[in-house]
C-alpha cells in the first residue's frame, strides 16, 4: 500500500469490498478454527496477489470456487490464479484455517498490536496498527476499509459482542452461534471480537443512537460510573464535530486488566482496571470521528487520530467544567512538553513506527489543534471541524488534507503554523497565551 513506516502491511492491485469471518472458538484450548471470506475487485490488471496472515495453520485455499496452490511465508499468504484477473473484476477467495492465536513469541510486540487475545475468562481483539492479520486474513492498512460479516460460535455461557448490531443468536445446545454485522465500512485494524461472560446494557441517545455496552458479569458498580455519561457526550461531540457517523455505540469491557484502551469501530475496548474517568472514555469516543470514519492514509499521520481525540477530552471538560477548567489542563499539557528536552519533542507530523503513541503525539496534536482554535477563531475552527469530519466521512485523509480544509474555511495561509506545529521539534508558542 505504499505506507513507508509499514512497508510490508496492505497489498495493492486489489479492493476488499467484504469479509465474512466464520470462527469457532475454544476458549479452554485457546485456539480458533477459521474460514475467512474475502469479496474483493481488482484494481489493475493481476497475475498474482497477497493476503496478509501470520501465525496460523493453512488448510486450504479456493479462488472463485476452485481450491488453487497457495504460499505462506513473511506474513503473507501468496496466490497465483489459473487465470489472470482484468481490472473491474471481482473475485472471492476463501481460506481455512486454524491456531492459536496470540501463543507465539509476543516479545517486542505492544499488547495493543498483538491482534487475537486469549485470558483465563475469554479474548479480545487489539490490533493498532497491524494486529489483525494475527488472526485472520486481510489487507491490512487503513486504506482498504470492508464490510463484515462475524458469525463466531461458542461454548456457552460466553457471549460475543462484535462491531455494529447483533443481527442473530443462534442456539446450538451446548454451543451458540453470534452473528454481527456492521453497517458501514471499517479499517481491519479497528474489528472487535470480544468473548466474555458479559452482562449488556443498553440505551439509545437523544439522537437516536443506540448505546450497548458489555461488561463482566461481576463487574464493580463504582466502575461502571465512568461511562454513564457516554449518552450525554454522543450529544456533545455531535454538536461540535457533526452527527456520529455510525450505527451504534458501545464499550465492552472484558474481564482483565489492560494497559490502555482501543477505539474499535463502534464498540471501545476496555480493560477491567479501576476507573480511567470520564476523560479516557471522551477520547475513544471521539476517535469515532476522527480515526474510525476518517481515517488514516498514512500512519506517520498517526496526530490526526491521537491529537484530536485528546483534543476532544479537553472540550469535554470544556464544556463540562468551564473554559478555566480547560485552559488549565491545556497549560498543564504544554509545561509537561516545554519542561522535557529544552522545550524540544518528536515531530508529530513524523513521529517514526516505533514512537507512534508517544505522549507527545497526544499532547502536542491537542495543543496544535487549540493553537489553532486561537489563531482562526472558535467560529471557523469548530466549522473546519465538522468540514473535515463531513467531507472525509468513511473514507481516509492525512495532515496535508486537514491543512486544505483549515485553510480553505479560514481563508488563511497555515503553512507557516503547521510547519512550526506539526513538522518541527521545538514547541511554538500558543497564540494569546
Amino acid at each position: 500500500m505504499g505506507d513507508r513506516y509499514f512497508p510490508s502491511l496492505g497489498n495493492g492491485g486489489y479492493d476488499v469490498r467484504h469479509y465474512t469471518l466464520d470462527l469457532s472458538v475454544h476458549i479452554e484450548d485457546q485456539t480458533v478454527d477459521g474460514r475467512a471470506t474475502l469479496e474483493a475487485v481488482a484494481t489493475q490488471p493481476l497475475s498474482r496477489l497477497n493476503l496478509d496472515f501470520a501465525d496460523h495453520a493453512i488448510h486450504s485455499v479456493s479462488f472463485n470456487g476452485s481450491s488453487i496452490h497457495s504460499e505462506a511465508a513473511g506474513g503473507e499468504v501468496r496466490i497465483a490464479p489459473e487465470e489472470a484477473l482484468d481490472s473491474g473484476q471481482a473475485f472471492t477467495v476463501i481460506v481455512d484455517y486454524s491456531g492459536a492465536p496470540g501463543a507465539s513469541d509476543s516479545a517486542g510486540i505492544p499488547p495493543y498490536a498483538r491482534g487475537w487475545q486469549f485470558f483465563e475468562a475469554g479474548s479480545y481483539v487489539a490490533s493498532e496498527p497491524d494486529g489483525a492479520s494475527r488472526w485472520f486474513p486481510a489487507n491490512d492498512h487503513p486504506l482498504d476499509k470492508g464490510l463484515f460479516t462475524f458469525r463466531i460460535k461458542v461454548g456457552k455461557p460466553f457471549t460475543v459482542a462484535a462491531n455494529g448490531h447483533l443481527v442473530e443468536e443462534i442456539d446450538e445446545g451446548d454451543e451458540r452461534t453470534f452473528v454481527w454485522e456492521p453497517r458501514d465500512p471499517l479499517a481491519p485494524y479497528l474489528v472487535q471480537v470480544a468473548i466474555g461472560d458479559f452482562e449488556q446494557q443498553t440505551e439509545t441517545s437523544a439522537g437516536g443512537t443506540v448505546i450497548r455496552n458489555y461488561f463482566p458479569a461481576d463487574y464493580p458498580q463504582d466502575h461502571l460510573a465512568q461511562y454513564a455519561r457516554t449518552k450525554d457526550m454522543l450529544e456533545y461531540l455531535g454538536s461540535v464535530f457533526g452527527p456520529y457517523p455510525f450505527e451504534a455505540y458501545g464499550v465492552v469491557v472484558v474481564d482483565t486488566p489492560l494497559p490502555f484502551a482501543l477505539e474499535t469501530q463502534t464498540l471501545t475496548l476496555f480493560g477491567a482496571n479501576e476507573s480511567r474517568g470520564e476523560g479516557v472514555v471522551a477520547h475513544e469516543l471521539a476517535h469515532q470521528w476522527f480515526g474510525n470514519s476518517v481515517s488514516l492514509k498514512r500512519w506517520e499521520d498517526i496526530w490526526l487520530n491521537e491529537g484530536f481525540a485528546t483534543y476532544a477530552m479537553v472540550l469535554w471538560l470544556e464544556h463540562d467544567e468551564g473554559l478555566e477548567a480547560a485552559e488549565s489542563e491545556l497549560r498543564g499539557m504544554y509545561r509537561m512538553l516545554a519542561a522535557a528536552d529544552g522545550g524540544r519533542t518528536l515531530v508529530i507530523g513524523d513521529p517514526g513506527p516505533d514512537r507512534l503513541f508517544d505522549r507527545a503525539v497526544y499532547l502536542r496534536g491537542a495543543l496544535t489543534l487549540h493553537a489553532l482554535r486561537q489563531q482562526v477563531g472558535s467560529d471557523d475552527f469548530f466549522g473546519l471541524l465538522r468540514a473535515y469530519a463531513e467531507r472525509f466521512r468513511y473514507g481516509n485523509a492525512s495532515t496535508e488534507d486537514f491543512i486544505g480544509i483549515a485553510e480553505e474555511i479560514s481563508g488563511r495561509d497555515l503553512r507557516e503554523f503547521f510547519q512550526e506545529w506539526v513538522y518541527e521539534e521545538e514547541l511554538p508558542s500558543v497564540p494569546g497565551w
